[in-house]
């Protein structure tokens, strides 16, 4: 069993690496989508639509994982800061859901991606190569989604298993240990006649003044 302090740990480590990936490939790929839009050959302007439409298609999953990550990972900074409804992107269903919807979407940018760039030499072409790294990097956001996506489903059985609900917060799996359990009931039986005959004569006879009833 992974401890809990772990699942803490790689869940906000993972969440870093994404904004960092994310980051890198937001460069990259505009420098190959710039490559795209100004590349000529001897004078004749090649449109390379298709390959501009996965460019594109990777830029915009790239934007909205730097809009929405980041949000996720601070969220609970950001309620403290007085925005109390960004306290349900923490809510542990939402990131589950919300990191599997992510993976999906990287992974539909490396194929798009991998599709256009082949698999052959660049030859030198600078174009290529621009679009060859663009491609490597989607692959990366794709791999630390997944991972993520698997750390928050450990994260969400701990949370269940400790008596959480759907609604908990994901930061707060090591707080869900230490819930307070009930006490098991305390039957406290006053009837003598429940007790073995051997109670029962301990009983009558520490009290005289009882009569013992006759047997029937």
């Amino acid at each position: 069993m992974i401890p809990t302090p772990l699942l803490r740990l790689l869940r906000y480590s993972l969440y870093l690496a994404i904004i960092g990936l994310a980051f890198i490939e937001l460069i990259v790929d505009a420098v190959a989508l710039g490559g795209l839009n100004s590349f000529d050959y001897g004078g004749f302007r090649i449109s390379f639509s298709a390959e501009k439409g996965a460019a594109g298609y990777t830029m915009f999953v790239t934007l909205i994982t730097l809009l929405f990550i980041p949000a996720l990972t601070f969220a609970n900074v950001i309620v403290n800061r007085g925005v109390g409804a960004a306290a349900k992107l923490n809510h542990i269903i939402n990131e589950v859901s919300i990191s599997a919807f992510f993976t999906v979407l990287w992974f539909i940018a490396g194929v798009v991606m991998a599709v256009y760039a082949g698999n052959g030499d660049c030859q030198g072409s600078s174009l290529c190569s621009k679009f060859k790294a663009a491609t490597a990097f989607a692959w990366f956001p794709f791999f630390v989604f997944l991972v993520q996506t698997i750390v928050l489903v450990l994260i969400m059985m701990r949370i269940r298993g400790n008596g959480g609900s759907m609604q908990t917060p994901a930061y707060e799996v090591d707080g869900a240990e230490n819930l307070p359990t009930a006490a098991p009931p305390i039957h406290v039986d006053n009837d003598p006649y429940t007790h073995s005959s051997k109670d029962k004569n301990a009983y009558y006879n520490s009290n005289p003044q009882v009569a013992m009833p006759a047997p029937a």
